[in-house]
């Protein structure tokens, strides 16, 4: 191990960082570690954990690099979780873990969370075991300031990870918490702006077309409650339009949820139409022209 900085091999299944443990496990002495971070052949990621990569670190390797430095079971969540994913968000110099409740693990640049979490709440993404999509972006727009927290929201709906429904679903779970309030305001703020590319293909038809009336991702409830966050409602002549995106095929505990909502919306009287990209796309005529022969035979 004289003269050597190679990072121990473990490295190199942890996105280029390692912790001091894993060093002294691998041979190195203390001694041998605080010259190669004084000479800059290591440099410090946060806590006691290390990388020899010149190059600027990723969102996963600085994920698992505060998992690493916690030495505790800990979920990767809000902002590191959302930014592991790609969605928007902004820089934090602090990492963010969801921790064991008893917990007192303090490290500068790591943000602890001792908050609840539940198994169906956690996903791996990466190899790191991270928060689910939904849970992410609840815990990081009750952490962000409302134009941020929009901003992440919209990415997420327009990548179609995320539908209202589920950050609906997510926010009731949390309970009581600080930004309940304003992560409110923010899915209300979304409410009406396009969730997907498709979506906004579609309005753009109906507005070229000449065809109003309509509110988009609008709430409709029955006498059970929510049935859902319908994609375009023409109310005065109960005639709703549901895009089908890929998401929709490929998941089938959406598939259900969307079937079970579309008996609710027959139930209470509408005309539900279904559309998917290819009807968008490259059938736009007839799209439009089931739109209208269905609220002409509305209005009739």
């Amino acid at each position: 191990m004289r003269g050597s900085w190679t990072p121990p091999s473990v490295a190199a299944d942890q996105f280029g960082v390692f912790s001091a443990e894993q060093a002294l496990a691998a041979g190195y002495s203390h001694y041998q570690i605080r010259r190669l971070l004084r000479d800059g052949r290591w440099s410090t990621v946060v806590g006691s954990v290390y990388t020899a990569s010149a190059s600027t670190l990723g969102a996963a390797a600085l994920a698992r690099a505060a998992q690493l430095a916690v030495q505790c079971d800990a979920v990767v969540s809000h902002l590191t979780g959302a930014a592991l994913r790609g969605l928007v968000v902004p820089f934090d110099p602090d990492l963010h873990l969801i921790v064991p409740l008893d917990s007192r693990v303090r490290i500068r640049g790591v943000r602890t969370h001792r908050v609840p979490i539940d198994d169906d709440d956690v996903d791996v993404v990466d190899g790191i075991l991270t928060t689910g999509i939904v849970r992410t972006v609840v815990d990081s727009i009750l952490w962000l300031p409302e134009d941020h927290g929009r901003a992440l929201v919209i990415d997420a709906l327009q990548r179609r990870l995320i539908d209202v429904d589920d950050l609906r679903s997510g926010l009731a779970s949390v309970g009581r918490r600080h930004g309940i309030g304003r992560a409110r305001s923010i899915l209300e703020a979304v409410g009406g702006v396009p969730h997907s590319e498709m979506e906004a293909r579609v309005h753009r038809l109906l507005r070229d077309a000449g065809i109003g009336g309509w509110t988009a991702n609008t709430a409709v409830h029955d006498a059970d409650g929510l049935v859902g966050y319908v994609d375009l409602v023409f109310e005065r002549q109960l005639v709703a339009v549901e895009l089908d995106g890929h998401a929709y095929h490929s998941d089938p505990a959406r598939f259900q949820r969307d079937r079970e909502r579309q008996n609710r919306l027959v139930a209470l009287g509408y005309v539900v139409l279904r559309f998917a990209w290819d009807d968008v796309v490259h059938r736009s005529a007839s799209l439009l022209t089931q739109v209208r022969g269905a609220l002409a035979r509305a209005a009739a």
